[in-house]
């Protein structure tokens, strides 16, 4: 039964994930990325039980039929189209190159292993030992903890956790080496790094933000944000629509606006310039490497009817 119950919030998730993926602007994708960005992050913050993860985001997508074959009139815009048969080619892509049905529910064998034996897959060039080093490097230098309660030294409560993240102070140096992880496996094939860098350092600003912090802690997690999201969309410029349900581009620009009023004094100009050498430099790495391995440079891994689904999709339900 647990088995089921694992197997059916994984689907759920990689669902959740999709379906909020082509969202359009405005107030209306405001409360979309809300939900996206609330179900994420919350299921990996409180490791809650798998039923009820599965309870809550069956609740945030109002009961999204299970048989995605049935026909159903009634079904609103967004349901309608990730019905059709390319949804799946979508989620397909996405899990050859991001997260696997194997990594959503946590039965990767690298998320099997303690930390130290991944770190010695990764430094022996394993794309995907890679990818889990540096998100564990970057989930424990900025929010405290580990994400998988295996590399953890000691077992906390939802609330100890919560505490523990919430008076951590981030650690810039795991946070540049979790990232060179990250970048790397993204360079040699495991594209998704460059999503994970992105959605991990959006969730970092979000939690600098929601408390009282340091100016200079604040300052760096939206350098770091504004260079990541920049990165991942010059790399994927071949399949930017793809991209945009990664972006939180309302939730960024509210951010950005209860910055400069926590900080009037400083000029958002001159981190904005540090964010673009930031990006100009992870990039030129990127096109180094690529070239070296015989890869391309702006990878295109959606082809058109693809795109133009979600784009018909973000015109029809969203316009």
């Amino acid at each position: 039964m647990k088995k089921i119950i694992i197997i059916i919030g994984a689907l759920l998730l990689l669902f959740l994930m999709l379906y909020y993926l082509a969202s359009d602007t405005g107030s209306t994708n405001k409360n979309k990325v809300e939900l996206k960005a609330k179900s994420q992050f919350d299921e990996r913050e409180s490791r809650a039980t798998e039923q009820s993860v599965q309870d809550e985001r069956v609740d945030e997508t109002q009961g999204l039929p299970a048989n995605l074959g049935e026909k159903e009139p009634t079904l609103d815009c967004h349901t309608r189209y990730q019905k059709h048969p390319n949804w799946q080619e979508i989620s397909d892509i996405y899990e050859s190159f991001y997260l696997s049905m194997g990594e959503m529910m946590g039965e990767h064998h690298y998320q099997q292993l303690p930390l130290d034996a991944v770190k010695s897959y990764a430094d022996a060039g394993d794309v995907d030992a890679m990818f889990h080093y540096g998100s564990e490097l970057i989930w424990k230098g900025g929010f405290g903890i580990y994400f998988n309660e295996l590399n953890r030294a000691e077992t906390l409560t939802q609330e100890e956790r919560k505490e523990r993240i919430n008076n951590h102070q981030p650690n810039l140096p795991m946070l540049e080496q979790g990232a060179g992880y990250l970048v790397d496996s993204a360079t040699q094939g495991k594209l998704g790094g460059l999503i994970e860098l992105q959605l991990l350092s959006h969730h970092i600003l979000k939690r600098q933000m929601s408390r009282e912090d340091n100016y200079e802690n604040t300052k760096q997690a939206l350098m770091l944000s504004m260079a990541y999201e920049a990165l991942l969309m010059q790399v994927f410029i071949n399949d930017a629509d793809m991209m945009q349900g990664f972006l939180f581009a309302d939730d960024r620009e509210e951010l950005i606006q209860q910055f400069l009023k926590d900080y009037p004094q400083q000029e958002l100009e001159s981190i904005e310039q540090e964010a673009s050498k930031i990006k100009e430099r992870l990039f030129g790495y990127w096109q180094d490497k690529r070239e070296s391995l015989g890869l391309p440079i702006y990878p295109d891994k959606f082809p058109p009817h693809l795109e133009q689904h979600v784009k018909d999709k973000r015109r029809l339900c969203d316009g």
